[in-house]
């Protein structure tokens, strides 16, 4: 009794669990097999019955209308004549073979030219002859005693003629080949109708319950895509409709209001408090600078420089929310302006080479060369793609052994630009590559040349973001970090009019 649990929660974690478009399908189709096969049952009961009544009725018609040509040929009707009536009335496919006879009280034939083909003792003669109206009795038919393919069953008709003091019994033998051969029909039909049903009913819940999640996918979608960059996109839905996606899009549209003015609440908060903490520091660190230092002790001497130290780190982090802030915000910035690649990456490599030359670290670019890629732009403000370029070479400043060097190299691919800062230090742990964009985050392990606020990488990615790019981490076989940036380029005429003239084949 204890194993129960876990083994269904065993059993709950091998299945897999399906979407809810599959499960929607799956209660459709099961619905609507069970609708059809079931009323398919009904429909073959009913038309077993219905076509077993019809051939008694039409049976029982052809009995009277035989009987009263008959009647007046009795006694001792002749063969032939009873043939010639009998071909006349049964000549329907519904009978196929039969046989006919007239039979007398005792169960002997009344047909003269023909011996009996009945045993009286097999037949209710006198039952019979007792009614006014038509007697049916049936039996199987063996394998022998089948004249037809398909026949299961015969029946037997049998009717009281002639005058009350010399009664005769017409008896009709046909068999049920026809009506077997109809429900075979019928049998096929509704197979085939049972297996393409199913079918049908899994294309079309597919489609129905395609509708139906389409919306929870736009939510999904939304909810997907929602950070501190995207909220000021709205839903894309109608805020008039009142079905409950609407009704739940309403909500979610509400929340997502509710966290973008909350948001935009602590970007100001921090950018006011950034601004505020500049002035002291700014002052502090003039003081410390300013401040003589001749005939003074070297203990003093060692704060003074301790102190401006760390005001200017205080200052970069400063510096660093006031960007943070700016990034998130996506205010003022001037995607209208351009930037050379090349100009990017050299501006950002001889900015960060002070502090590679401090760390004895050597900063390798590889610049765009071809003629059609040397001039491409990237569109956005310079000043911030710098900074984006910068945070990575420091980050890889930070981790290099001494001597090694930094690539940073552009590819250029189409419409897209790639920008890749590969180092060779201690790497990125794997359980570090999807939180190493994250505010504060810093990668445990392995060497570090100086100390960083955590920031940077959010900031590159921020960035990158911000003009329609990105940014992805990785590691080098053989060690090392990799972080590729991607942004989209400006598209000139002369590289259309490139492309249109590759494509065209000159005329012989």
């Amino acid at each position: 009794m204890h194993d129960a649990a876990p083994t269904r929660a065993r059993q709950s974690r091998l299945l897999p669990r399906l979407t809810l478009r599959v499960r929607l399908t799956l209660w459709v189709v099961a619905i609507f097999t069970l609708i059809h096969w079931g009323s398919g049952g009904v429909f073959w009961l009913y038309q077993r019955a219905a076509i077993k009544q019809m051939y008694r009725d039409l049976l029982s018609e052809k009995a009277t209308a035989i009987a009263e040509p008959v009647a007046t040929l009795l006694p001792g009707i002749p063969l032939s004549n009873l043939e010639t009536i009998a071909r006349r009335e049964l000549r329907w496919e519904w009978f196929g073979r039969y046989r006919i006879d007239v039979l007398r009280p005792d169960g002997r034939s009344d047909v003269s030219g023909r011996e009996d083909i009945f045993i009286a003792s097999e037949l209710p003669v006198a039952a019979s002859l007792a009614t006014r109206g038509v007697t049916f009795t049936t039996s199987a038919l063996s394998t022998q005693d089948n004249p037809e393919t398909g026949a299961r069953r015969k029946h037997l008709a049998m009717l009281p003629i002639g005058a009350p003091n010399e009664p005769r019994l017409l008896v009709i033998e046909v068999s049920d080949a026809y009506a077997q051969r109809q429900l075979s029909l019928l049998r096929r039909v509704l197979l085939l109708a049972g297996a393409i049903g199913p079918l049908a009913a899994t294309i079309a819940g597919w489609f129905i319950a395609g509708v139906a999640v389409a919306p929870l996918d736009r939510l999904r979608g939304f909810a997907r895509n929602l950070g501190p960059e995207s909220f000021g996109q709205e839903l894309p839905f109608d805020k008039d409709d009142s079905t409950e996606v609407a009704r739940l899009s309403r909500e979610i549209e509400d929340a997502r209001q509710r966290i973008q003015t909350a948001f935009q609440a602590q970007g100001r908060f921090l950018s006011n408090v950034s601004h505020e903490i500049k002035t002291p520091i700014s002052v502090l660190m003039l003081e410390a600078q300013t401040l003589p230092r001749d005939n003074m002790p070297k203990a003093f001497t060692d704060f003074l420089d301790s102190a401006e130290e760390e005001m200017v780190r205080l200052g970069a982090l400063v510096e660093s929310f006031l960007t943070l802030t700016r990034v998130q915000d996506g205010k003022g910035v001037h995607r209208e302006l351009e930037c050379a690649a090349n100009d990017l990456v050299i501006d950002s490599v001889d900015h960060c080479l002070p502090m590679a030359q401090q760390h004895h670290v050597r900063l390798s670019p590889r610049l765009l060369d071809s003629e059609r890629d040397m001039d491409t732009i990237v569109c956005g403000e310079p000043e911030l793609l710098r900074t984006m370029l910068d945070n990575l070479i420091r980050n890889a400043i930070r981790f290099s052994p001494n001597g090694e060097a930094i690539h940073i190299t552009l590819e250029r691919d189409a419409d897209e630009l790639r920008v890749c800062v590969l180092d060779r230090g201690p790497g990125i742990p794997d359980d570090q590559l999807e939180v190493i964009f994250d505010r504060f985050a810093q990668a445990e392990g392995g060497k570090r040349s100086g100390r960083g606020h955590g920031l940077g990488l959010e900031i590159a990615r921020g960035i990158a973001e911000l003009h329609g790019g990105d940014i992805a981490a990785g590691n080098r076989e053989g060690g090392g970090a990799c972080f590729t940036i991607t942004l989209p380029v400006k598209i000139e005429q002369d590289d259309c009019d490139n492309e249109i003239d590759a494509d065209e084949t000159p005329e012989d």
